[in-house]
């Protein structure tokens, strides 16, 4: 099947959109999907990547198990995943995986990431160095908002937006008000 935008396949494009000397691999719209994913975590040649764009390219929990358990894909600083089929299990990847211990930006918006996955990646010991947290359009609520509220690890965020998580005004308060987040230059919540 066609996909739009994308007449070639994964291996291909890798060869097209690796640049930087191999630290940046843009596959935004390419719509590889979890097999394409498995390829990539298991593609040597990505060992030096530290900047990954896979928005809108229809993967699952199970495209992010797989680049979670890379040997290779080991030094991510950047990853987009907007616009895919995340949830809750793949956040969990996320979480658990010391894969993702260099991430600096983690950008999942509108995916179908709940309180459970929120919950994960708030306590995560991997996601120490996080500055960057996009978790607009999910589904985490108040509960996600309030394991976000307390995390222990996520204290170097300078920038998290839940906007079109379902917040009730409590849940935004809950936000506003803790003391989570010293370094937090930028809450978007609505």
């Amino acid at each position: 099947m066609k996909k739009p935008f994308n007449d070639d396949p994964v291996d291909v494009l890798v060869k097209k959109h690796l640049i930087r000397e191999g630290t940046v691999l843009d596959l935004r719209l390419k719509y590889i999907g979890d097999a394409g994913l498995e390829y990539l975590a298991q593609n040597e040649e990505l060992s030096g990547l530290q900047e990954l764009n896979l928005e809108r390219n229809e993967i699952t929990d199970k495209g992010i198990k797989a680049l979670a358990e890379s040997k290779f894909i080991t030094g991510l600083k950047v990853l987009h995943l907007e616009r895919n089929d995340i949830g809750d299990e793949g956040a969990k990847s996320i979480a658990k995986s010391p894969v993702f211990s260099h991430l600096t930006t983690l950008n999942l918006w509108k995916n179908k990431v709940g309180s459970e996955g929120t919950r994960e990646l708030a306590n995560s010991i991997n996601l120490v160095s996080l500055e960057t947290l996009d978790l607009a359009q999910n589904q985490i609520g108040n509960e996600g908002a309030k394991a976000l509220s307390e995390s222990p690890t996520l204290t170097g965020l300078k920038y998290l937006e839940i906007f079109g998580n379902s917040l009730t005004e409590e849940g935004v308060k809950i936000l506003k008000e803790c003391n989570t987040f010293p370094n937090l230059q930028t809450l978007v919540v609505e």
